[in-house]
């Protein structure tokens, strides 16, 4: 292929030659090279515009299968999905659209839209060979899932451990409050033989925390709770598209909510019950051994029912989410299978709202610090026998606070503490293990984990 300068120059010299004929001729190859320029400009443009008007075609398709979707997998309007067609091609001026086609597919659970178009544009040059118009086609498909059903099963981590202060100043305000310098606002009263509480006082640590100011990470948990029935009544697309069930664990299982639709509104609603979520008591003349993942991934499953698809009410998909800081304080032995006392503010009034509480499960596991206890990573098996059913789980990490003036934790916990959170990975699905850092807090991890569930079960494009 000449250079453009080569070729001019060749044309240049041709002009100049003289001889018979040549004159003629050279006019005539100017014409012919006029027309193929003219033609080069006339389809560069017109590829400029079948380009935008692709564009136009695909923001189409998406926009009648986005409308399709909230309105429950309608096919959409033929006139609708042009007006779209004709609002996203608005900057290509002089173009005509003789053919415009819209055709969809829908099934009980799917939606497919192609728009196909046939456009006209108007030539410049080329109109000097009789060419008016240049023709070109083009079509875009975008198909999407209906939104799923979905049944949320928070499992959150209330034992004393969740007491310690939500961030290093709260930490260091109720070391500063307590005067053992104690970073952990536990419940520290004493029960008689029925488990009524006998030292009400002002001076528990718990209560010291709440005077003073003092926010801890169950608080801080309670708090994103709520706020995430919010975020899940904003994503709902269909009328109780999901559902939400909030259980709280030490060595027992606590019911905070069953699973409700009514997540920030009407009685009972998800969102008011949270206001329950509180600290596992801690008691200073009973046993310590109150994180059993044992019990409370087994009660889980046992309350959990077969999941469906997702594609009715009548059988939601299901999550299971999970937030710890990874660490089982379990009774195993003969102090498995009974759990603590019930705690009784009065006779026959459970602590606090919930009245459902469940036992930690009989282990007859070894223990590693006494004949009754121990201290231990969290158990895969029971994650993968959930998995196994089909209920995705995602976990959130609240990483466990270093204690090295403490020589329990030097002696037990230290030990496994890299081995917290390859195991609570391993228990997540893929894609669903967090840990909050210090500029992520359990809120923000929260609303991370809703967001990733809901974008695996709401399939578009």
């Amino acid at each position: 292929m000449h250079h453009p300068l080569v070729l001019i120059s060749l044309l240049q010299k041709f002009a100049a030659n003289r001889r018979a004929n040549v004159a003629i001729i050279f006019s005539l190859c100017m014409l012919t090279v006029m027309l193929l320029i003219g033609a080069t400009i006339d389809y560069s443009r017109a590829l400029t515009l079948r380009t935008k008007m692709n564009v136009a075609a695909d923001s189409a398709a998406l926009a009648a299968v986005s409308q399709s979707i909230n309105g429950n997998l309608a096919a959409p309007d033929k006139s609708q999905v042009t007006g779209f067609f004709n609002a996203f091609s608005a900057d290509t001026p002089g173009v005509t659209f003789p053919t415009i086609d819209v055709n969809s597919t829908t099934t009980a659970t799917s939606i497919s839209t192609t728009v196909s178009y046939t456009a006209n544009i108007p030539t410049t040059f080329m109109q000097i060979a009789g060419l008016k118009n240049i023709s070109v086609h083009g079509s875009a498909t975008a198909a999407a899932n209906k939104p799923k059903y979905v049944d949320f099963y928070l499992l959150l981590d209330n034992s004393p451990s969740m007491g310690l202060g939500a961030t290093a100043a709260d930490i260091t305000k109720l070391q500063n409050l307590t005067p053992d310098n104690c970073a952990f606002a536990c419940h520290m009263h004493t029960f008689d033989e029925k488990g009524r509480i006998t030292g009400n006082s002002t001076t528990d640590y718990y209560t010291i925390a709440k005077t003073g100011g003092v926010q801890t990470r169950i608080d801080v948990l309670r708090t994103a709770t709520k706020n995430l029935t919010d975020s899940a009544m904003a994503a709902t697309q269909m009328p109780n598209q999901f559902r939400m069930g909030i259980y709280t664990f030490s060595d027992v299982v606590q019911v905070v909510s069953s699973p409700l639709t009514n997540l920030n509104a009407g009685s009972p609603n998800v969102k008011t019950l949270a206001d329950n979520i509180d600290l596992a008591f801690a008691y200073y003349n009973q046993r310590d051994t109150q994180t059993s993942f044992e019990t409370a991934l087994q009660t889980l499953n046992g309350i959990m029912p077969t999941p469906g698809d997702g594609t009715t009410s009548t059988a939601p998909s299901s999550f299971l989410f999970i937030v710890t800081d990874g660490v089982q304080d379990q009774p195993v032995g003969s102090a498995s299978g009974s759990g603590n006392v019930a705690d009784m503010l009065s006779p026959g009034n459970t602590g606090g709202a919930v009245a459902d509480i469940r036992p930690n499960l009989r282990s007859n596991a070894a223990g590693n610090v006494s004949s009754t206890r121990r201290i231990s990573v969290l158990p895969t098996s029971y994650c993968d026998a959930i998995k196994r059913r089909n209920i995705r789980i995602a976990v959130l990490y609240t990483p466990y606070e270093p204690v090295p003036s403490n020589d329990f934790y030097n002696q037990w916990v230290a030990p496994i503490s890299t081995q917290i959170p390859v195991k609570l990975q391993a228990c997540a699905s893929p894609g669903f293990y967090f840990q909050i850092t210090p500029t992520q807090g359990i809120n923000e991890a929260m609303q991370a984990m809703f967001q990733a569930a809901l974008s695996q079960t709401r399939l578009t494009k």
